[in-house]
């Protein structure tokens, strides 16, 4: 069940949103919430719901473990009692030492079992020549992101970031929340841990809910819906048969389309846990503004990114000790591996951790040499040379992601190569399918417009500006209209439309 389907839109949520509101406590209505969870789930992938069963009970488990293992919170003065406690002290933290390796790694190998053992099986078999059955696994939907969801929250206990939750059933809630269950964003337990026990409810909330869901809603359906038409045959077709315009347009209308669908996701995500009481952070931030490789990624998937900040890239040293360039490379890396078991996946993650660690590197270099060639009051020379910098460095940033992107799309690294090497003019193309005339016609041109527009800041400047000029209630009411026209456009764009799957239920 997607949140762009009309069972979802016109049945599911209503039946959901009904039932919560009808309940008189949160608790209850926590309750509601897990059931309807669960049935979400189960609605899209029952083959695998002992799989989120088991990611809740193991982590519910892991931290009542912990806890257990905890020192006692009062000790003794006495100095052979005081010895003797500090001597136990250090024996249960060996204890919780255990606990949590013991709780990440069977995390870890529940999650790599199902996603990468087809993966390993086929890289031994490639690599040593021997024939033997690779067992056919199903990927569990949502997997990557409920599986960081709980180990960031047994990570945070065992650092005494968190309580302990004691109901598992408001742990299994944290986990299995609808709203951001199959593709994030990915919600850390501190986050949420008061709105859990406590939320508030308004009308002015469950409505900028609507309106964020169904800015989502556009994003997925209007807009990256299209644009996947026109990616989808570009990409159909082997590499050399496209002439350098048309590679160019397949690989700018997918660049366009993976992020409308997934900033749509996200949003519809944000917009429905508003509507339920929870506030979840965006997971997006007009990334296509950035004017650096560490900005593009402070701006993308900022719930991932955060993540493989506070959990993988400070605790091995970050930039405080040990070398921080292998630091960022492993991130990166483990980053292309976390999105899927393909080698187009791994060099994705390395691409990108070759680039972080150049700008970084670059960055350094150039910063130590331009030291003390300030001035206080720059001339229109230098504002322009700064411009024209920054533009070149934008240019350039997107220029890495729109590669990046077609080493996203493609099947293998050899296709990656093979379709680059079309993009830049550097091998002949023959047999050519289609010209560019076939793909684009004046929708796709519109679609396009729309979407470089809607990827920018612009549109929200305009809208902060026409709330200062407008009465309040003239503004409400415009907004509303607003928000009608777009579900009503959106829902006609869902009922008529083919492509609906977002690109990130695979990850």
């Amino acid at each position: 069940m997607v949140f762009s389907s009309t069972i979802f839109i016109f049945f599911f949520l209503p039946l959901a949103l009904a039932g919560y509101y009808l309940l008189p406590s949160v608790k209850w209505k926590n309750t509601w919430l897990l059931i309807a969870s669960l049935f979400f789930y189960f609605w899209g992938g029952y083959a695998f719901f002992p799989v989120i069963l088991w990611t809740i009970f193991l982590n519910y488990a892991g931290g009542r473990l912990l806890e257990a293992a905890e020192e006692p919170e009062t000790m003794q003065k006495a100095a052979p009692v005081r010895s003797a406690a500090i001597l136990g002290r250090i024996g249960r933290e060996k204890v919780r030492k255990g606990i949590f390796t013991g709780i990440i790694l069977l995390n870890l190998l529940n999650f790599v079992y199902w996603k990468y053992t087809g993966f390993f099986l086929q890289t031994i078999r490639d690599i040593t020549g021997l024939e033997f059955v690779i067992p056919e696994i199903m990927l569990p939907i949502g997997i990557s992101f409920f599986t960081f969801q709980g180990m960031s929250y047994v990570i945070d206990v065992y650092r005494k970031n968190v309580p302990v939750q004691k109901n598992i059933l408001k742990l299994g809630l944290y986990i299995a929340l609808f709203p951001q269950l199959i593709a994030g964003p990915i919600v850390r337990y501190s986050d949420i841990q008061k709105q859990l026990e406590t939320r508030r409810h308004s009308i002015d909330d469950f409505a900028e809910g609507i309106r964020i869901f169904t800015i989502g809603l556009a994003k997925k359906a209007v807009i990256s819906n299209s644009m996947a038409i026109t990616a989808d045959a570009v990409f159909e077709l082997p590499p050399y048969q496209h002439e350098v315009a048309v590679a160019w347009i397949g690989a700018v209308f997918y660049t366009l389309q993976l992020y409308f669908d997934f900033s749509g996701y996200s949003d519809m995500a944000v917009g429905l846990g508003r509507m339920f009481g929870f506030r979840f952070s965006r997971n997006f931030d007009y990334p296509f503004i950035s004017t650096s490789v560490a900005e593009m990624w402070r701006r993308w998937h900022i719930s991932l990114s955060s993540w493989f900040r506070d959990y993988v890239y400070i605790p091995m040293g970050g930039s405080r000790r040990g070398n921080v360039y292998l630091h960022l490379f492993i991130v990166f890396a483990l980053t292309g591996f976390w999105h899927g078991a393909a080698w187009n996946y791994v060099v994705w993650g390395l691409f990108w951790g070759v680039a972080v660690v150049a700008e970084r590197f670059l960055t350094k270099c150039f910063s130590h040499g331009s030291a003390g060639g300030k001035t206080d009051s720059p001339g229109k020379l230098q504002i322009l040379a700064a411009a024209a910098a920054r533009i070149c460095r934008w240019a350039f940033t997107m220029l890495l992601w729109i590669i990046s992107m077609v080493i996203f799309r493609t099947d293998t690294p050899a296709q990656s190569v093979q379709y680059l090497k079309v993009m830049f003019g550097l091998t002949a193309s023959r047999d050519v399918g289609f010209s560019l005339s076939y793909y684009i016609n004046r929708y796709e041109i519109f679609i396009l417009l729309l979407g470089l527009a809607a990827m920018l800041p612009a549109g929200k400047a305009c809208f902060l500006r026409l709330k200062e000029k407008l009465p309040e209630n003239g503004f409400i009411c415009l907004q509303n209209i607003a928000t009608l026209a777009l579900f009503g456009i959106s829902v006609i764009y869902v009922v008529t439309g083919t492509y609906n799957p977002f690109i990130y239920f695979q990850f």
